[in-house]
């Protein structure tokens, strides 16, 4: 036996690997069983060139543990390593084999199965052991190593046959978690199996486990004898060897995903729609994406974690990867696995580069032509998908500059001109001659939104009006400007234009006459109200009520302000215009009445117009006795 010194460095990466590298004890069995599969794979890639290389049988990963002794081991039948390979690959932290293997191995037609780093993952061991011994044999030799270290700086090598052939066996002497609360039994079957099907489930290799059954005895009559048991061993495969993502679709039945999806999506229910798929080219990866049944119940939490789960190679990398999906698409579940994506040694936090970005901008782009091809093939499907998440979906058209065009397209609407939701493009080919503008309305409700006096010019014209009642709308549309050339305008903001060329001429030459006749009452609705409103006009735009607030061309509307206010938010107020039908018959019977009336009209005037938009009155009260007053008096 000869005794070796780390690299300089050595105990000071292990103290980062064993405190701080990892965020949870139990990553150490998912980067050795991961390891135990790049070893696999080596072997099964060099038989096809060196026969001598092939397996005696399966090629298998077995776990076994001792409560006894404490301790855990991971063992394989893959390629093994020779001492040098061993001092080279273990004794040099970070070391890896994997990088020049994989040189090799593309020139080949075989593309191998190779995860992560041997070096920095094998040191993951040290998380929860306070000595690590190794036993390995390169396949096609007969020489045996053992490696051991407390990870104090130094290791010591021997040569010694391996009785179970070619192949490696880890043997973590477990550390004591006294003071640890969180930490967990790492012999205990439930503890192993648990991990194995949250990292492992689906490498392609078997992960065995051999484990104790106590069988009860049995009587003559069939019955167990009470505190009699037989103990029998059995090898158990602990990992499904199903990563559905990786099969074509005709591989794959209905159920199939359906039973899959409730494992990832954490759900009970089916998915509402599937999409599988595998990307080629520069940044190869596997997908199997869901849309669920139902709203998720933390949907709309703060903190609910969305998005796919990231694998590499078969192996779990991380839940909810935000980074995989723009952020207006994160009701999207499922698996993204990629081929070649650059990790750090950890393999808990993802590289930021283009790479990243590109799986992210691919995954988009076919979810965009996927929900296209729904539009058109499948409205019913597309219908319902839109109903759950549209609101999120509409996200993209305020954020995603790029997709901004493709999402426009693809998002519905409901319509005052129909009671199944529209497109854009199926609103553009009903416009009215002469219209100049897609009309949208904001608001809590469509019962509200159709009785608005917002409505009644657009309705006398029969123009059709885009209800829209989610709370996010306030905020798309300040994007979403224009339309196949078309702008795209709110009927509750000033300068509403409806009329064609003559029609305005004509209606400027009513106004001008009625601001003459009206001139009085407006400057006196102007000064009873000065503190609320900006400007008290006249206006065309309302045909039986008296009158509404319009928001300016830049100010925020009403709904956007309440909106803030609800979450918290310090909403900057703006007055707003009180625009007023003159040919309402309430304002000629205003010229008769005291100065005293006016100034009470105009109060309860204003409050009509506060709730016509759907703002609350600052004085519900005062405005019940004006109202009351006001009944009485006539």
């Amino acid at each position: 036996m000869e005794t070796l010194q780390f690299q300089a460095e050595v105990k000071q990466i292990l103290d980062l690997m064993i405190h701080s590298l990892y965020s949870q004890k139990e990553i150490f069995l998912r980067e050795l069983v991961s390891n135990g599969a790049d070893a696999l794979e080596k072997r099964r890639v060099g038989a096809l060139e060196n026969t001598e290389l092939g397996f005696e049988g399966e090629g298998v990963i077995r776990i076994s543990a001792d409560k006894a002794s404490k301790t855990i081991s991971i063992s394989d039948n893959g390629i093994g390593m020779t001492k040098a390979e061993v001092i080279k690959n273990i004794g040099t932290i970070a070391h890896s084999g994997t990088k020049a293997f994989l040189e090799n191995a593309q020139k080949m037609k075989e593309n191998p199965e190779l995860i992560g780093q041997f070096g920095v993952g094998f040191y993951s061991a040290f998380i929860v052991a306070d000595k690590v011994t190794l036993h390995t044999m390169r396949a096609g030799t007969s020489e045996g190593t053992v490696w051991q270290s407390s990870g104090d700086g130094t290791y010591s090598v021997d040569t010694l046959p391996r009785t179970e052939g070619a192949g490696t066996t880890i043997t973590l002497h477990l550390k004591e978690f006294n003071d640890d609360d969180t930490a967990e039994d790492f012999t205990d079957e439930w503890v192993i199996r648990r991990i194995v099907r949250k990292y492992s489930d689906f490498l392609e290799w078997p992960i065995m486990m051999k484990v104790e059954r106590k069988n009860p005895v049995l009587d003559a009559d069939g019955k167990a004898i009470e505190g009699e048991y037989t103990t029998t061993e059995n090898d158990e495969t602990l990992n499904s060897r199903k990563a559905l993502w990786r099969k074509t679709p005709a591989e794959v039945k209905p159920e199939e995903y359906a039973e899959f999806y409730k494992q990832v999506g954490r759900d009970w229910t089916d998915p509402l729609d599937t999409i599988h798929y595998k990307a080629e080219g520069t940044n190869q990866f596997s997908s199997l994406l869901f849309i669920p049944t139902n709203v998720p119940f933390d949907y709309n939490q703060r903190d609910a974690r969305m998005g796919p789960s990231l694998y590499v190679k078969k192996v779990f990398i991380s839940d909810n990867c935000q980074d995989l999906t723009p952020l207006w698409l994160r009701f999207i579940k499922g698996v993204i696995d990629s081929d070649d994506l650059p990790l750090n040694v950890s393999r808990e936090i993802l590289q930021k580069d283009r790479r990243l970005a590109a799986i992210n901008k691919a995954v988009t782009g076919k979810l965009i032509r996927h929900f296209e091809n729904l539009l058109k093939n499948d409205r019913e499907k597309w219908t319902k998908i839109w109903n759950l998440f549209g609101s999120t979906i509409k996200e993209g058209i305020a954020t995603d500059g790029s997709h901004r065009e493709s999402i426009e397209k693809i998002s519905l609407f409901k319509s005052s001109a129909q009671e199944d939701l529209t497109t854009l493009d199926e609103y553009v080919s009903r416009m009215k001659d002469g219209q100049k503008a897609i009309y949208f309305i904001t608001g809590d409700s469509i019962e509200a939104l159709k009785d608005s006096p917002y409505m009644e010019s657009l309705v006398k014209k029969s123009y059709e009006v885009l209800f829209l009642t989610d709370a996010v709308d306030e905020w798309v549309t300040q994007h979403l400007t224009t339309f196949a050339d078309k702008p795209v305008v709110s009927i509750t903001k000033e300068n509403l234009e409806l009329n064609t060329e003559d029609e305005k001429k004509e209606a400027e030459k009513i106004l001008k006459t009625k601001e003459a006749d009206l001139k009085e009452i407006t400057s006196s609705i102007q000064d009873s109200l000065q503190e609320y409103v900006k400007e008290v006009r006249l206006s065309d735009r309302l045909v039986d009520s008296p009158v509404c607030l319009v928001s300016g061309s830049w100010d925020s509307s009403a709904r956007m302000e309440r909106i803030m206010e609800s979450m918290g938010q310090k909403a900057p107020k703006s007055k707003r215009i009180l625009e007023i039908n003159p040919t309402h018959p309430i304002f000629e019977r205003m010229k008769s009445i005291s100065a005293e009336q006016k100034k009470e009209w105009a109060d309860i005037l204003y409050n009509q117009a506060l709730l016509s938009e759907g703002s609350p009155l600052k004085d519900p009260m005062k405005f019940a006795r004006q109202v009351a007053n006001l009944m009485t008096h006539n």
